[in-house]
């Protein structure tokens, strides 16, 4: 079960989305591998951590590949409207709820 107040926290967000994706272990988008080294955080998103991968030299970060990558909005406003989404409200309700 997620916890709504968890998803408001960037750290927590950022964990979450490595649990889903990954369980325990990285693995590297391109070859699979799973000798992945971590290569520290982005500078824009300080929660969003970058790896390496040891086999193929593959560089990415815990968004890449996602339907949250490339997106100026941070992750924890696309995991709320989401969550929003879920409920079944409306496009006005959730800007409503975002935006107050």
């Amino acid at each position: 079960m997620i916890n709504l107040l968890n998803l408001i926290d960037s750290n927590k967000c950022f964990e979450l989305v490595r649990l889903m994706r990954w369980g325990e272990t990285v693995t590297c988008l391109l070859c699979g591998c799973t000798h992945v080294i971590k290569q520290g955080f982005d500078e824009s998103q300080p929660e969003r951590q970058r790896y390496k991968c040891k086999h193929c030299q593959f560089p990415f970060d815990d968004l890449t590949g996602t339907i949250f990558a490339g997106h100026h909005q941070p992750l924890v406003v696309w995991i709320l409207a989401l969550y929003l989404m879920g409920l079944n409200l409306s496009n006005n309700q959730i800007a409503q709820r975002m935006c107050s």
